[in-house]
């Protein structure tokens, strides 16, 4: 297939006005079943087709014998039968002009049957586009479309999620859930038979409702298409990836689990870097990321100014930003001033800011409005100890509460960090749609990737000129 493609192109994929499940299951537990069940329960406004010949309905759904009987034209099909029959299905899709399948099907490439693959890529080619195979589908939050067979529910936000992994991206699913991330579309992309990560991102470095990418990767088959089409997205969304198989046996682990080739990982993060793609180092610091990203402006300039009520907690910070290269602010005459007249005198206006273990909500509250006012600071990191005098939930509102403060145009990231309170207070701040941490190295690793975007939106623009 042509690898010109617009946005348009996808778009059945995402917002189509009727779906068939190809394989659909009465029996609970199936994956045909909780595809089915997933799609009626999600909210999506399509209509929705149940293909089987042997049943007559299916959660209160007609069946048909074939996706050529269904009696409407068919947007997206959602293909769950054996592999053996997935070519003959996909003639019918043809035969149908159906836009788009999903392949759930595994059995393919990734166990060497390279051959059928093939033949169903061909069969496609110019008529219809392929995710897939072996996936768990497809999310997307401006449809309500759960088209896997993932968890039924799943917490909207703003990060469109691509996964090469079926099993780690159905973990994921539920676990962004749990951690408060959310996502504006999931797609477990399989095999890339036909549509690859390329395609995806192109699609969404347009989608008004994604804001930033996030990709689990474990080969690529397209290196400079994949390369082009990032290099133009991240001019306008960023992109991070996770990429697997960095070390020798790693790369033959990814490479005999979707068929992909791994390549040399050297190769790969030059690529990434002149691209501007972040590259993780892991899930966890991947999702942190990706939560800065989400929720804050990128900053103005790189002077960064610490927060915190412990001083030890202030000196790991301090410690982990000078590794990081990030700059900590000198704080100017006019800024210590200021501070100075709302701190304890034991206090340290230093950089970073220790208003102690004393220090109420109020005054933690005061002390950031100074910051976002002054001009010498450009991104601020909240550290919070949790101490026996002040409940850690009361600093997680004084903060939520200067949002709506005019002045609040700067990133924030924040650390909260002590017993079940603590967890209390980070849960407030992820639910108030900040980027909280439990550490405090986390909260500054998350400002490096903030760091990051300002460094290459500035690179881009002075080469314009």
């Amino acid at each position: 297939m042509s690898n010109s493609k617009n946005r348009d192109s996808l778009d059945f994929f995402f917002n189509p006005a009727s779906v068939a499940i190809i394989g659909a299951s009465k029996t609970p537990g199936k994956i045909g079943h909780e595809l089915l069940r997933n799609l009626t329960q999600s909210g999506f406004g399509g209509k929705i087709f149940p293909v089987n010949p042997k049943a007559g309905k299916i959660l209160g759904y007609i069946c048909y014998k074939s996706i050529v009987d269904v009696p409407s034209p068919v947007d997206l099909g959602i293909v769950v039968v054996p592999a053996d029959l997935v070519e003959g299905v996909t003639r019918d899709c043809v035969t149908k002009q159906v836009k788009g399948i999903i392949i759930i099907t595994s059995g393919f490439s990734e166990v060497g049957n390279k051959e059928l693959e093939e033949r169903i890529v061909e069969i496609a080619r110019g008529k219809l586009r392929i995710v897939g195979p072996n996936t768990f589908g497809i999310y997307y939050a401006g449809t309500k479309m759960n088209a896997t067979f993932g968890p039924t529910k799943v917490l909207e936000g703003h990060t469109a999620f691509i996964t090469q992994s079926g099993a780690l991206g159905l973990a994921l699913m539920d676990w962004t859930t749990e951690e408060k991330y959310g996502v504006s579309a999931i797609v477990s992309i399989g095999n890339k038979s036909d549509v690859d990560d390329a395609d995806l991102i192109e699609y969404f470095s347009s989608d008004s409702l994604t804001r930033s990418i996030l990709i689990y990767m474990e080969g690529l088959k397209g290196g400079r298409k994949f390369y082009e089409i990032s290099k133009s997205a991240t001019r306008k969304k960023p992109i991070v990836v996770i990429k697997a198989g960095r070390s020798k046996r790693g790369a033959q682990a990814a490479s005999s689990h979707t068929g992909s080739i791994a390549g040399q990982d050297t190769v790969f993060s030059a690529a990434f870097e002149q691209a501007g793609i972040m590259r993780a180092e892991g899930m966890t610091q991947a999702f942190d990321w990706i939560q800065a990203i989400n929720e804050n402006p990128v900053p103005k300039g790189e002077n960064l100014a610490i927060v915190t009520n412990g001083g030890g907690v202030g000196v790991l910070a301090t410690d982990k930003c000078e590794a990081l290269g990030l700059k900590l602010t000198d704080i100017s005459t006019n800024l210590a001033d200021d501070l100075k007249q709302i701190m304890p005198s034991f206090g340290s206006v230093k950089n970073p800011i220790d208003i102690t273990a004393n220090a109420d909500d109020v005054l933690y509250a005061k002390v950031l409005d100074v910051l976002f006012r002054s001009e010498d600071v450009d991104s601020i990191i909240a550290l919070f100890c949790q101490t026996a005098n002040i409940d850690p939930v009361l600093f997680a509102q004084a903060i939520i509460s200067l949002r709506n403060k005019e002045n609040f145009k700067k990133p924030l990231t924040c650390a909260f960090i002590g017993g079940h309170l603590s967890q209390i207070a980070y849960s407030t701040m992820l639910e108030g749609q900040f980027a909280a941490y439990p550490t405090a190295e986390r909260a500054v690793d998350s400002m490096y990737a903030l760091t990051t975007r300002y460094r290459q939106l500035s690179r881009w623009k002075a080469e314009e000129v």
